[in-house]
């Protein structure tokens, strides 16, 4: 399922070979396949009556990365959707059979067919799940984004007043690691949207011509969103 308030965007989000209505045993978008999980607590008592009370807490976990597909860019099958059309991974005899349009990229550079065509299969190349798939169709999610790791810290210090309440104060790290190493704790995505189109397509007469930024040298990127950094927090709380 796809996350859609209407029909037609349910449609168009749902990656398909050839027939919408199909239903066809195929991953879900959501959920990650395989997750482990660390946590340890230790509390230390120490002054006179154990006044004071120190609490250090560790908590990680790996888990696999997110599912996604692989669509063109663009309506191939004629049912009136660019964003739906898994993709045919060619063989390298079938790329250089493949029509490329000449392209102006965003550095006003002119990318002919010839170097779009190297660099596709490159890409193909690079990737794992692509490259192991020549010559057939992706799936419908069959792609998971790497794995990935991260590692929270919990110190709470308690001070027993002798009213008998406590005053407690919290100090939190959150993904602990990329504290250390700006490579530790980072996410990767192929994108952002839960499929990824790697390759424009546009059908004239019948004819498919394609277009591939070369650019695109690598199928996963650093994510910048805060999941990806290291965070810190302070906290007080009173108890009575």
């Amino acid at each position: 399922s796809v996350s859609a308030e209407i029909s037609g965007d349910a449609f168009d989000r749902n990656p398909i070979l050839n027939n919408a209505n199909e239903a066809r045993l195929t991953p879900s978008l959501y959920g990650n396949t395989h997750r482990f999980i660390m946590a340890a607590s230790k509390r230390f008592e120490y002054g006179a009556k154990k006044r004071f009370a120190t609490t250090v807490s560790l908590f990680s976990s790996w888990t696999s990365g997110n599912r996604y597909g692989y669509v063109y860019g663009g309506d191939i099958n004629n049912d009136k959707t660019e964003t739906n059309d898994l993709l045919y991974v060619p063989t390298d005899a079938e790329i250089n059979t493949m029509n490329f349009n000449s392209i102006t990229d965003v550095n006003g550079n002119l990318q002919s067919a010839a170097a779009q065509r190297a660099a596709f299969q490159q890409f193909i190349n690079q990737d794992e799940y692509l490259s192991g798939l020549k010559g057939r169709y992706t799936e419908k999610y069959g792609a998971e984004s790497p794995w990935f790791s991260q590692a929270d810290l919990r110190v709470l210090q308690d001070f027993k007043l002798r009213s008998g309440n406590t005053f407690q104060v919290s100090f939190d790290v959150q993904n602990l690691g990329n504290l250390f190493n700006s490579e530790w704790g980072v996410r990767k995505y192929a994108t952002t949207t839960g499929y990824f189109q790697p390759l424009g397509v546009n059908v004239t007469g019948g004819v498919p011509s394609y277009t591939f930024d070369p650019s695109q040298k690598e199928t996963f990127v650093a994510s910048p969103d805060l999941q990806s950094r290291w965070q810190m927090q302070f906290g007080v709380r009173y108890i009575f």
